[in-house]
C-alpha cells in the first residue's frame, strides 16, 4: 500500500509501520525510485542541503503525481508557506527548544483557530480547482502535519511545555545532536543518548503526538516498535546509492 492511501500520522495511529527515505540528492528521480521501491513517504532535508526553488517544485510535483507524501525539514520558518503551497505533507522544524519556538512553528503551519497560516491566493494548494478553497481550509489543519524535532538537553528539559501545545502532530529526535548536547559527540548509541530518545518517545505518546524516528536497522526498529513507534526513517538516498555503487564495483573486482 502506498503512503498516499492514508496519511503517515494516521497509519501510525492505526498501529501500521511506515518507512521513509531522507532525500539529499537534488533529483526528483530519487522520489520516483523510492515510490517504486515501496517506501511510504520521503523527507527532503532542506536543513542540510541547499535545494534551489525550482528543484523543490519539481520534487513536490513528482511526489504529488505519484501519490507519495513528501515531507520537508526546513532550515528556517521563513518559507514554510511556500512549501505548503507546493504540497508538502509535513513540515519538520529542527532544534525546537522552547514553547515560544513551537508556537511560532504552529502559527506558520496551521490555519486559525490553531495558528495564523497565511491564506494564499494561488491555486496549486487547491489542486487547480479540483477542491474548493473552503474545503481546503477546513481540512488542511488535520491533513498537513507539523513535526517538531527535539534534539538537545534544553529541549528535553522543556518537553512538557512544548508537547502540550495543540497543533503539534509528530515528534522527531536527533541522536547526533543529542550526543553533542550530552557531551558525547558522535556516540549515537551512548546510554545517555538512548535514554533521552526513549524519554522523548514516552512524552510524545503521553501527549498524543506521533513519534517519527530514525531506525538504523531492523533490531533498532523492533526496539522502537516496542516503545510504541510506528513511523521510521530508514536511510539517506546518498548513502544508500554510495553503498550500492561501491558494492557493484567490488563485485566485478572480486
Amino acid at each position: 500500500m502506498k503512503g498516499g492511501d492514508i496519511s503517515i500520522r494516521k497509519r501510525a495511529q492505526k498501529g501500521l509501520n511506515s518507512y521513509g527515505l531522507t532525500i539529499d540528492i537534488m533529483d526528483d528521480a530519487t522520489i520516483e525510485m523510492a515510490c517504486s521501491a515501496g517506501y511510504h513517504f520521503v523527507r527532503l532535508d532542506r536543513e542540510h542541503v541547499l535545494f534551489d526553488n525550482q528543484t523543490l517544485k519539481r520534487m513536490f510535483d513528482k511526489a504529488r503525481l505519484l501519490g507519495i507524501p513528501c515531507q520537508i525539514r526546513v532550515n528556517s520558518l521563513e518559507d514554510i508557506n511556500c512549501y505548503l503551497s507546493l504540497g508538502a505533507s509535513a513540515i519538520m522544524v529542527p532544534h525546537v527548544e522552547s514553547r515560544e519556538q513551537a508556537l511560532q512553528a504552529i502559527a506558520m503551519v496551521k490555519y486559525a483557530p490553531i495558528g495564523e497560516r497565511g491564506m494564499s491566493g494561488g491555486v496549486r494548494s487547491v489542486r487547480f480547482g479540483q477542491i474548493t478553497r473552503e474545503e481546503y481550509l477546513r481540512t488542511a489543519n488535520d491533513t498537513i502535519d507539523l513535526i517538531v524535532q527535539i534534539e538537545s538537553r534544553k529541549g528535553i528539559e522543556r518537553i512538557d511545555e512544548i508537547l502540550s501545545l495543540e497543533g503539534i502532530d509528530m515528534v522527531a529526535t536527533g541522536k547526533a545532536d543529542l550526543s553533542q548536547s550530552f557531551s558525547v559527540p558522535g556516540q549515537k548509541s551512548h546510554p545517555d543518548v538512548l535514554k533521552a530518545e526513549a524519554l522523548i518517545v514516552k512524552k510524545a505518546l503521553e501527549y498524543g503526538k506521533v513519534p517519527t524516528l530514525v531506525a538504523e536497522n531492523a533490531k533498532r526498529r523492533d526496539e522502537l516498535v516496542n516503545m510504541g513507534v510506528h513511523c521510521f526513517l530508514i536511510g539517506h538516498d546518498e548513502s544508500i546509492a554510495m553503498k550500492a555503487i561501491k558494492n557493484n564495483l567490488k563485485t566485478y573486482l572480486e
